[in-house]
C-alpha cells in the first residue's frame, strides 16, 4: 500500500522546484505533523524551479491540479488523504508536472 503524505513529505516540479505544503486539516497527524488531504495542493506555491523565463518557457510557481493520488478509503472530514502516488500539473512551461519525491514517513499507508 502507498504511504500517506504529510507536512514532512517532499514534492517537486519536474525541474526540482519544491512545493510548499500547507495541510488544511489538523485531526490526523503522523509524527506530530498534519496529513495532507485532497484539495491541499491546489494553488500551493513552488520555489526553486530552475526553468528559465523566456518567450517559450516559464518557471513553475504554482500547483494548478492533481491528476491522481487521493485515497479512496482513508478520509478526513470527507476528503481523501493524499498518497505517495500523487501527481499533477503546475503553471510552468514547457514541462508542467509535479510528483512526490518522498513520502517522508513509513508509519501510515492507505489505499
Amino acid at each position: 500500500m502507498p504511504k500517506v503524505l504529510f507536512q514532512g513529505s517532499r514534492l517537486t516540479c519536474a525541474h526540482q522546484g519544491t512545493i510548499q505544503l500547507n495541510p488544511g486539516q489538523l485531526k490526523l497527524k503522523v509524527d506530530g505533523q498534519s496529513v495532507l488531504v485532497d484539495g491541499d495542493l491546489l494553488g500551493a506555491s513552488i520555489s526553486g524551479c530552475v526553468t528559465p523565463s523566456t518567450n517559450s518557457s516559464k518557471p513553475c510557481t504554482t500547483v494548478v491540479s492533481m491528476i491522481s493520488g487521493a485515497a479512496l478509503k482513508l478520509k478526513v472530514d470527507g476528503k481523501g488523504v493524499l498518497l505517495e502516488t500523487a501527481a499533477g500539473l503546475t503553471d510552468g512551461l514547457p514541462t508542467n508536472t509535479w510528483s512526490v519525491q518522498s513520502a517522508g514517513q513509513t508509519k501510515l499507508d492507505a489505499s
